[in-house]
């Protein structure tokens, strides 16, 4: 493994002179004929030899099945050797020349000649005559020269002082080139080796050096060995700076209980157990050991490094707990988080953390509950399931009955009720001009019921008298016979027509009431008679509450609510519809102020917003319910002596059933209706005349004085109020009504649904039987868009908001 702080460049010259570029991540480099072969050599086998590295230094290791013996340095290779710059690879008739150039590495391969290759070469000269090696019995003379030996120690004399004075002057020459090299190495080495031409000479902490390319190799124990290659240069201050790095530490882990345990240091995984030793870097480490279903354990460690063992111990804590769950009744199927794992009662491990457990049983309905487990921390849970509902189904004649179930209201006929299975209930159908039918019904879990219900019509007494007394009376365009009497009707709108021959006919309108009896007196005028027969009289253009609220008299008429398809801005719930309304009906002007509301409830206080106040008297009361809305209309009902339109039921209320006289909120028609169709040919799309957006001051939107408050405003529109503006601070609308757009939005009395086809198919509708949310219609003070502005734009809540207030309506 090589220190982490080398990276190389890898350059190979083969013979034809083609390059490859390799770099430290292709190592080790193959040297054979192979097609995976780096070095190419013809005429060896695959793969004769492998270069590899080793704490940052290469090296060269035979393959053990090579045909031809590899040289290294004229060495015979047969076990692996460190490869140093210069270094020459003989394999054949091919030598590779290895040379280390910084963090550049190169292998240049060249074909030897077989002149270029060793081998045995004769001495000079002809080999001696072998006739002078024959044998002969003569003896050979000697001649010895007594001045011999004085001759010899002159020249070796001569030798030894001219190869002196050619040393001295070699280290002389030395001296006068040579250039310090400073040694700085941390910690310091156990060996430093300077390899280069002519050698360095170390002196202390430091060598001479000729000028020129020079490798150190720094080893010490416990530390990786680096090699450095240095350029000794003549002006310049020269210095061998290093720092070595520790070889890892072994850390050795006791572990209860043992296993597959993940070890990381500092987030990082640094191995896996077994074997259980591993190397970590040297350093302070948070290290982490994770095991399947056991909470992981975490210490800090400081591992020394250069090779040195370490132990860690540690005993692993279950991440898991018993958890009983029983039932009522038992044997419930249980689930954990989508699992089934058995029936109840049952007693399970579960991991610690939040699970969702499911109890399922023929008859019952499944009983879901949230669950969090501590680690260790045994508990039990009870589950009491239900049984399944039973289904009724609810038909009655005429239809439109209101449905109450257990005194609460469920909706109108025809309806398809869930009723607690096993439990006697109460079913009451009620409907205006019949008598109420209660019922008490029982269902088996998931057993269906259907009920057809025949109401039996209420009826009043009217005791009619006619001038003259034989007159003929058509009652809702049935004759109905002669004569004066005791007249019993259904309780319900009739129309009373009179006629005599020699008198002029006469219309009556009555409505039956339950309990107690009416008296009519119709006299007819005779056909010469000058005097016009007396009209009923015409109601009256406005009317005005005890808290003094002007309410405006509408005539309303069929119209189409919602907006076309292709209008911008239009919303999905804007679905154009066909809406049928008969019944004339009275509508505030304005909306109803903090004043008005403070009358019944002194202690409201509609708030601020950026320490701008929505709480001024004749600003409009704001942040009310809808509940809140009703609860003051039934107040002010009382106080003018009208029958109360809304019954308290829990914690809201409903219709009074039939309809009463008293105030109450406008439906979304009736508002509809006000807001674009009164005084208009063809309907308003906004509040102003005209396109988006506004030109003048029209009315209280998301305008430039609340830039500071609102994210979104009418770029270069200014009404002059950043929040609510005091009603009627801006021009009424065609029909004289007030803020019926911007300022507030305001309640409405239906129930909210994306799509009303009963708006399609009664006259005035008052909405679905049920929902969640109430409607909202109109645009408030922040409002800037053109989906919200236009009149058509429908929105719904529950709670009480700082942009919604309501105004008062009632029917003629």
């Amino acid at each position: 493994m090589q220190g982490p702080n080398l990276k190389r460049f890898i350059t190979i010259t083969q013979t034809d002179g083609s390059q490859k570029q390799l770099s430290d991540e292709d190592l080790p480099i193959t040297i054979g004929s192979g097609s995976d072969a780096d070095i190419l050599i013809p005429e060896s086998d695959s793969a004769g030899a492998y270069i590899g590295d080793s704490q940052g230094h290469l090296f060269i290791q035979p393959s053990g099945t090579n045909r031809l013996p590899i040289f290294h340095n004229s060495r015979h290779l047969s076990e692996s050797r460190w490869l140093k710059s210069k270094d020459k690879i003989q394999y054949g008739n091919r030598l590779i020349n290895y040379l280390k150039k910084g963090d550049n590495l190169y292998f240049t391969v060249s074909e030897q000649r077989p002149d270029q290759q060793q081998e045995l070469q004769p001495p000079h000269g002809p080999p001696p005559d072998h006739d002078q090696f024959r044998e002969t019995t003569e003896s050979i003379p000697v001649h010895v020269n007594n001045n011999q030996p004085v001759s010899n120690s002159r020249k070796f004399l001569t030798v030894f002082l001219g190869s002196a004075f050619v040393l001295l002057g070699l280290a002389v020459l030395f001296v006068l080139i040579a250039r310090p090299l400073e040694i700085d190495i941390s910690p310091a080495p156990d060996s430093l080796s300077l390899n280069g031409f002519p050698p360095g000479i170390r002196l202390g902490e430091r060598y001479l050096c000729i000028p020129g390319v020079y490798s150190a190799r720094i080893e010490k124990q416990g530390y990786y060995p680096a090699e450095i290659e240095i350029i000794v240069k003549k002006d310049t201050l020269n210095r061998l700076t290093a720092t070595l790095e520790k070889l890892p530490g072994i850390l050795n882990l006791a572990v209860t209980p043992g296993g597959e345990i993940s070890v990381y240091a500092n987030e990082k995984l640094v191995g896996t157990t077994p074997p259980e030793s591993m190397e970590v870097p040297p350093g302070t480490h948070q290290l982490r050991l994770e095991k399947a279903r056991y909470q992981p354990f975490i210490s800090e460690i400081t591992i020394e490094g250069e090779g040195k063992t370490q132990t860690l111990e540690a005993e692993l804590q279950p991440d898991w707990a018993d958890i009983t769950i029983t039932s009522v009744p038992t044997s419930a199927a249980v689930r954990v988080d989508s699992i089934e794992i058995g029936r109840t009662p049952l007693t399970m491990e579960l991991l610690s953390g939040d699970h969702r457990i499911t109890l399922s049983k023929e008859q019952y309905t499944d009983a879901d509950i949230e669950i969090q487990v501590i680690a260790g921390t045994a508990a039990t849970h009870d589950v009491l399931m239900d049984l399944k509902p039973g289904t009724l189904v609810l038909n009655s004649k005429p239809e439109g009955a209101a449905v109450t179930l257990d005194q609460s209201y469920r909706g109108t006929t025809p309806l398809m009720l869930a009723v607690p299975a096993r439990s006697s209930h109460e079913i009451m159908l009620t409907s205006p001009g019949y008598k109420s039918v209660r019922q008490q019904i029982t269902l088996e879990p998931a057993e269906q019921e259907t009920l057809d219900i025949t109401l039996e019509q209420e009826q009043g007494v009217i005791y009619l008298t006619t001038h003259p007394p034989d007159a003929v009376i058509t009652i809702n365009g049935k004759q109905y016979g002669t004569g004066q009497g005791k007249l019993t009707l259904p309780v319900s709108k009739q129309v009373l027509e009179v006629k005599a021959s020699g008198y002029k006919p006469a219309t009556r309108t009555v409505l039956p009431k339950i309990g107690f009896s009416q008296q009519i007196t119709i006299e007819l005028l005779p056909e010469n008679s000058s005097s016009q027969s007396r009209s009923p009289s015409l109601p009256q253009p406005s009317i005005q509450t005890a808290s003094g609220q002007k309410l405006l008299l509408v005539e309303p008429s069929t119209f189409t609510m919602g907006a076309p398809r292709r209008d911008p801005g239009r919303r999905a719930n804007e679905r154009e519809r066909t809406v049928v309304m008969k019944r004339l009906f009275y509508l505030s002007e304005k909306p109803v102020t903090n004043q008005e509301y403070r009358a019944f409830k002194n202690s409201h206080n509609s708030g601020a917003v950026s320490n701008y106040t929505l709480n001024d008297d004749k600003q409009p009361v704001v942040n009310i319910s809808w509940e809140d809305a009703v609860a003051y209309l039934n107040w002010l009902s009382s106080r003018d002596n009208l029958q109360p339109f809304y019954i308290a039921q829990g914690n809201s209320y409903i219709a009074a059933s039939p309809q009463a006289s008293g105030y109450r909120l406008p439906t979304e028609a009736e508002w509809s209706f006000a807001a674009r169709q009164v005084g208009s040919l063809t309907g308003q799309k906004f509040p102003w005349s005209g396109t988006f957006p506004p030109r003048q001051a029209s009315g209280n939107y998301g305008d430039i004085s609340a830039a500071g408050i609102l994210p979104r405003i009418i770029q270069g529109y200014s009404d002059g109020y950043p929040t609510t503006s005091p009603v009627a601070s801006f021009p009424a609308n065609k029909g004289g009504f007030y803020d019926m757009g911007g300022n507030v939005a305001e309640w409405c009395h239906d129930y909210y649904s994306a799509y009303t086809s009963s708006l399609s198919n009664r006259p005035d509708p008052l909405g679905p039987d049920s929902g969640t949310h109430r409607v909202i219609r109109g645009s408030s003070w922040r409002d800037a868009s053109i989906t919200e502005l236009r009149l058509s734009y429908r929105g719904y809540h529950r709670e009480p908001r700082d942009t919604v207030g309501f105004r008062i309506a009632r029917y003629q």
